[in-house]
């Protein structure tokens, strides 16, 4: 029974003194983070190609049981209406070049679709899947509202990655959004994180869940108690999900991942987590 749990970074300046100290050099916290979370989220290459040679330090950095999550280049996924198919098809397979030697760490790699791409992109969004020819696993996050209707589009987006062993992304944004938004950090959480109704559905092994956490930490106990299930009832089935865990600033996002694991933990009797925390500035001091 295994939870990997990740950040959508491996570092932070608020977790300097905490996840590693401060003599660590940046090119070096990878290593540090690697030792306390099972995976990550990696941003940078939907923005831009990261070099190859880069791409091999990240990956020799870390143990063999790490995983990746890299997202797809913003030219597969965000420009997928506008530009040819052929290039979009063309980025698609230069991305999973880039990827070949990496799969041996290679957790759900994400096309993540934005609200521009309606039912009408479903088509082509399957096509996309059809191209997959690593053996890592794929996941998909859209946010169009046509996918959460409960009706014939969202069931035939989940039949559509079920039937190719394609994992939906699950996006929990509802910490974030239930207060006004009081901070700086609230501020620019709800301008940018998506509010796209949360549907806990598995449709192959690896689920993947993205929680956006609020910067009240109690608050955010209701939807951990609610994970915590569901993430119990996915390992019972034989599943292994990613979690990854946000906050509106990210720095207290290893807390909640914490949280949620000890919650993950009461309920599961047979799971055994190898999420750990330093609990204190002089523990990491002693590294």
């Amino acid at each position: 029974m295994t939870i990997y749990y990740g950040m959508a970074q491996w570092q932070h300046p608020a977790w300097v003194n905490w996840l590693y100290p401060a003599s660590l050099p940046s090119a070096e916290r990878i290593a540090r983070y690697s030792q306390v979370f099972s995976t990550v989220e990696v941003g940078s290459t939907f923005y831009t190609k990261v070099d190859d040679a880069q791409l091999m330090r990240w990956y020799e950095s870390v143990s063999d049981e790490f995983k990746f999550s890299f997202k797809a280049p913003q030219t597969v996924t965000h420009r997928l209406i506008e530009r040819p198919w052929s290039d979009v098809q063309r980025d698609w397979l230069a991305f999973m070049d880039s990827l070949q030697p990496l799969q041996a760490k290679l957790g759900p790699t994400m096309l993540q679709f934005p609200a521009i791409c309606d039912e009408r992109a479903l088509d082509t969004i399957l096509a996309l899947c059809d191209m997959w020819t690593l053996s890592a696993p794929l996941s998909v996050e859209v946010r169009n509202l046509a996918y959460f209707d409960k009706s014939q589009t969202e069931q035939g987006f989940l039949a559509g990655l079920s039937g190719r062993k394609v994992n939906r992304v699950v996006m929990d944004s509802r910490p974030v959004f239930s207060t006004e938004a009081y901070c700086e950090s609230l501020i620019d959480a709800q301008k940018k994180k998506p509010r796209v109704p949360c549907h806990p559905v598995a449709t192959s092994n690896h689920p993947v869940v993205r929680f956006i956490g609020h910067p009240d930490l109690p608050r955010n106990n209701l939807w951990l108690d609610q994970w915590a299930v569901k993430l119990s009832q996915w390992l019972s089935d034989g599943l292994t999900p990613s979690v990854f865990v946000h906050s509106s600033d990210n720095i207290a996002a290893p807390t909640l991942a914490a949280q949620l694991d000890e919650k993950v933990r009461s309920l599961t009797p047979n799971y055994q987590s190898a999420l750990v925390l330093p609990q204190s500035q002089e523990q990491v001091s002693l590294w």
